[in-house]
């Protein structure tokens, strides 16, 4: 069953083993090529692992099969952005967003543009959704933090730094722009 191909992968990759995701996912395209969700699947992993072709591959049936799949937008949002072409991976995000705008993923991409195109305040409000809506995912409060100290404002991203720290000590995101902050104010 293709379905709990997919429910293996998201298992394997819990447990850091991404090999075997996306073993798994595969195995869930080659049991089922028209299911757009698995396909969608494997762009994300294989983006994840940098193969940039593959992942475009994998998005192209993604979208044939399923274009009305937020998540797949978002993979290829992330996909142009790295390219870089933030003009087209701004499409996808919002695209997404439209789709699907409980997607923190979503609004993620489309707050890192906004930023990354100089729109501070527009990519923070962004950053800021992204985080109301999945509150525990450490990642999205250290992307805020970084953007609240770029803002000026060292007090707010202190605290959505010091609280990604808590929420997964493993990731070295906010621990990283917690060491940048602390060196910009000089502790």
């Amino acid at each position: 069953n293709p379905s709990r191909l997919l429910a293996q992968s998201y298992h394997a990759q819990s447990r850091a083993n991404l090999p075997e995701a996306v073993r798994f996912t595969r195995a869930a395209t080659v049991q089922s090529p028209h299911f757009g969700f698995a396909w969608a699947r494997l762009a994300e992993l294989e983006f994840g692992f940098g193969r940039t072709k593959a992942a475009d591959a994998a998005l192209a049936k993604a979208l044939a099969l399923a274009p009305r799949h937020a998540p797949a937008h978002t993979v290829k949002g992330y996909v142009l952005a790295a390219q870089p072409q933030t003009a087209a991976a701004l499409v996808e995000f919002e695209q997404a967003i439209a789709l699907d705008a409980a997607l923190a993923n979503a609004w993620l991409g489309r707050g890192l543009c906004r930023l990354h195109q100089g729109h501070t305040r527009a990519g923070r409000e962004d950053l800021l959704v992204a985080a109301a809506l999945e509150p525990n995912r450490a990642v999205l409060r250290s992307y805020l933090g970084k953007a609240f100290q770029e803002a000026g404002d060292p007090a707010r991203a202190a605290k959505e730094l010091h609280l990604a720290q808590r929420l997964d000590p493993a990731d070295p995101t906010a621990w990283l722009y917690a060491a940048l902050l602390n060196q910009e104010r000089h502790h």
